[in-house]
């Protein structure tokens, strides 16, 4: 979408990322965030309607932004290194928002000092915005940091013992080509057994979401206790039990498990690739230095004790008071195992907090339909 209509349809912009969080470098990146509102004949069109855009931040945004930006501590810094934007749509915005969306939720949340435009509709929704946290933040929050875990967990791996050689089906007891069959044939029996796994699941049971995930953890427990394996076990097991209800032969099987080990080191093999060629010059330093991602550990932090105080208190806060402890994870001063234990740490004291917290379960849909239509009418 072109700069000039973003601008004319903008309700907000504000400063996001290292700015809004406090933990900003010298140098560090401009990102900004917003809200536009979409003109009644696009949202009433039978034409999609637009929700998102993104990219290097136009002029005309620039131009909108630029008397909030020369005086901000440390955005009026930022210019010369590259500048990006991302805006939502409000209709996408309010979505997201009611899904507990950290990104989204940092939006809404953000500090009035980092704002860069605003609009009387925007007002509006700040005033309300606590509508927005419920208990949904411990998945979501929870859901983003180990996201952050698994990245570092697969960058240390490759750091300490980067993979050898491209991955080969004879080193998984296959053929060059399939001998028993095609890939359309292997697609829809490993349909089969995902539906077959699906079944065991709660999933699709009509329950509050809360008590969903509750009984999903005590399945789990149960599942490893039952079958004495290691939860990271299970899946492999549960596969097999899988295959032998839907009456599969055991070298059929065999072959499906097998060719699903060498798909799965095939994707290994291009992650650590991808991740050689296209890391960052600076950011490879850091790893090479620490031995894992500080940056992505600095975020994990983050995102874990927002939820926290999220459940604990029933406020969001973007601008973090333990910023200076922020940029010292992010410069290395946390070792891999304390920030391992660490995550383990907050994610006990959320789920034990999500049982005592005093937010909702859910954002109430008609008090979110009416604002919406509230907002989109100013």
């Amino acid at each position: 979408m072109k700069g000039a209509i973003l601008a004319d349809q903008a309700i907000f912009l504000t400063l996001a990322g290292s700015h809004a969080h406090g933990t900003a470098r010298t140098g560090s990146d401009l990102d900004v965030r917003g809200v536009v509102v979409a003109p009644l004949v696009q949202r009433v069109s039978l034409r999609p309607c637009f929700e998102h855009a993104e990219g290097l931040l136009p002029p005309e945004l620039l131009q909108l932004i630029e008397p909030s930006l020369v005086r901000h501590d440390t955005a009026r810094l930022a210019l010369a290194p590259k500048a990006e934007f991302a805006v939502d749509e409000l209709a996408k915005f309010l979505t997201l928002c009611a899904a507990a969306n950290p990104g989204a939720l940092e939006v809404l949340f953000t500090d009035e000092r980092h704002w860069l435009f605003v609009r009387p509709a925007w007002h509006r929704l700040h005033a309300v915005r606590h509508l927005f946290l419920t208990l949904k933040v411990q998945q979501t929050f929870t859901g983003y940091a180990m996201a952050q875990l698994q990245r570092i967990k697969s960058h240390r791996v490759w750091l300490l013992d980067p993979p050898k050689a491209k991955p080969t089906r004879a080193a998984f007891g296959l053929p060059e080509h399939s001998a028993l069959l095609d890939r359309d044939q292997r697609n829809r029996l490993e349909q089969s057994l995902a539906d077959k796994l699906r079944s065991y699941g709660v999933d699709e049971l009509e329950m509050p979401r809360d008590t969903r995930i509750a009984l999903r953890e005590r399945l789990l427990a149960f599942t490893v206790d039952a079958l004495t394996r290691a939860p990271d076990q299970v899946e492999s097991d549960l596969r097999e039990v899988a295959a032998h209800a839907l009456g599969l032969p055991k070298n059929l099987i065999e072959a499906l498990n097998a060719e699903k080990r060498y798909q799965t080191a095939m994707r290994h093999w291009e992650s650590f690739q991808g991740w050689k060629n296209q890391r960052n010059p600076a950011r490879a330093a850091l790893e090479r230095e620490f031995g894992y991602d500080t940056k992505h550990a600095m975020h994990l932090i983050r995102l874990m004790r927002m939820g926290l105080e999220a459940l604990q208190s029933g406020d969001l806060l973007v601008e973090r008071p333990d910023a200076a402890e922020l940029r010292r994870v992010r410069e290395g001063g946390m070792s891999y195992e304390a920030l391992a234990a660490e995550a383990t740490a907050l994610r006990d004291l959320m789920t034990e907090a999500a049982t005592t917290s005093s937010l909702p379960a859910e954002v109430e849909p008609d008090a979110l339909d009416a604002l919406y239509f509230e907002l989109a009418s100013k």
